[in-house]
């Protein structure tokens, strides 16, 4: 019977904070202020950093550790621990050269400690972004430029598209991975779809229509790591291309497209987007795993709103996305939703943020029938649910404590001892540090 309980993380990218000054304005402004390092431990390295940034060369490196303990539910009680180190480099070439080029960048990943959300915890969505199997490997290398005035921008390389497709501002302050990246891809596609810390062979197009409309469109191999849908002794497939060196192109072909619509509602900023993904590959019935169809497609809604400011600098935002993947015969996830309130500078702390998040994802009737016929556990609905806190100790030190439950892991399953898996209760502490 088929079961793929595998996910992937999807908050390994460590953003570069460089604050460049535009084109012509930097004679107006001091070095002070046209390169700032407040926010990273090491600073500006006695000045060699901001000359390095002056000449367009930028390297960030950032380390993230988490401490997660389940003593309720699952096949059994466990303590685990998890982290990453993501180094990037950022080249200018434009300033390097002075010749009209765009940037070039790379990064990779140190990938430490043991995934644990297959087991013990049997779920469909990972508890953490950062969750993958230990490798030291090739995140992402790609060549960007804007034309048009910047209203066109292009990316070409081994990108992570969860950076541009799919994605929810609010849903960005969790540590459950769903709401980084969807339970539906994360679980449909092959080796769980181009997200951290798998980047896939891509282009990726940008392109502003106006102050409130912009599109997006991507085309890219659909298979990250290369190797078969299905694979008992690797289910995540990441040992297959442990360095993230293959570049493979022999599956099928993935495309994306979403219309983005920023806009005021009641005065207050929001965005929308509308998108889709397909997929030219082929993959396994729910039903029968020796079985093979081909293509497959989803679509999904996304809404950002803020909602209220509050006292001194609050403001109260919320957010909902929702996925849906028709082809019941070859998803194993047929829709999700989550959604979440973000309420940001509790306490008056401008850069902490607090926020609570929900959701929930639907396992395929046809799985369900199928195993309804084997006299096996049906698989239903597993729903999760998230309180997390964002304390900023300072500009480079993120500390943040998280309390996860799951409820019905994997819409009901048996352990490898023939036992339903219980709803989980699970704790987490996450640092992120910036150099």
């Amino acid at each position: 019977m088929f079961r793929k309980i595998i996910t992937v993380p999807a908050a390994f990218c460590a953003c570069l904070t460089l604050n460049v000054a535009p084109a012509g304005a930097q004679d107006a402004q001091s070095g002070e202020d046209a390169f700032s390092f407040k926010d990273r431990l090491t600073q500006d390295w006695g000045g060699v950093r901001r000359t390095l940034a002056e000449h367009g060369v930028d390297f960030q490196l950032t380390d993230q550790n988490e401490f997660w303990a389940i003593p309720v539910g699952g096949s059994q009680p466990s303590n685990n621990y998890i982290g990453v180190t993501t180094g990037q480099l950022s080249l200018d070439l434009g300033r390097l050269t002075h010749l009209p080029l765009g940037t070039l960048g790379i990064s990779g990943v140190d990938i430490r400690g043991h995934p644990f959300s297959n087991q013990p915890l049997y779920v469909f969505n990972q508890v953490s972004g950062i969750e993958a199997d230990i490798n030291l490997r090739l995140y992402e290398v790609w060549y960007g430029q804007t034309f048009d005035h910047d209203r066109l921008d292009l990316r070409v390389g081994k990108l992570d598209l969860s950076h541009d497709f799919m994605g929810s501002d609010g849903a960005q302050q969790f540590m459950n991975a769903s709401f980084s990246w969807p339970m539906v891809p994360d679980n449909n596609l092959y080796d769980q779809g181009p997200a951290a810390p798998l980047g896939t062979p891509a282009l990726r197009l940008k392109y502003a229509l106006s102050h409130d409309w912009t599109v997006l469109a991507a085309v890219a191999d659909d298979n990250p790591i290369g190797a078969s849908f299905l694979n008992e002794a690797d289910p995540w497939n990441q040992n297959q291309d442990p360095s993230g060196t293959r570049f493979h192109f022999g599956t099928g072909a993935l495309m994306f497209l979403e219309a983005q619509y920023h806009t005021k509602l009641w005065g207050r900023d929001g965005t929308y987007k509308l998108g889709g993904y397909g997929d030219t590959g082929r993959f396994p019935d729910q039903a029968d795993s020796s079985v093979r169809h081909k293509g497959n497609w989803t679509l999904y809604a996304v809404a950002d709103q803020e909602l209220a400011s509050l006292s001194g600098a609050q403001t109260l935002a919320g957010f909902v996305r929702a996925t849906w993947a028709p082809p019941a015969n070859r998803n194993q996830i047929a829709n999700a939703v989550d959604a979440g309130l973000v309420l940001n500078a509790p306490f008056q702390r401008a850069d902490d943020v607090l926020a609570l998040g929900f959701g929930y994802g639907e396992a395929s009737p046809v799985l369900r029938r199928a195993e309804r016929r084997a006299g096996t556990l049906a698989q239903h609905a597993e729903y999760h649910l998230e309180l997390t806190y964002q304390f900023q100790a300072t500009r480079w030190l993120l500390i943040q404590p998280d309390l996860q439950g799951m409820l019905s892991p994997s819409g009901g399953v048996l352990d490898t001892a023939g036992r339903r898996v219980k709803d989980e209760a699970i704790f987490g502490l996450h640092s992120s540090v910036s150099f």
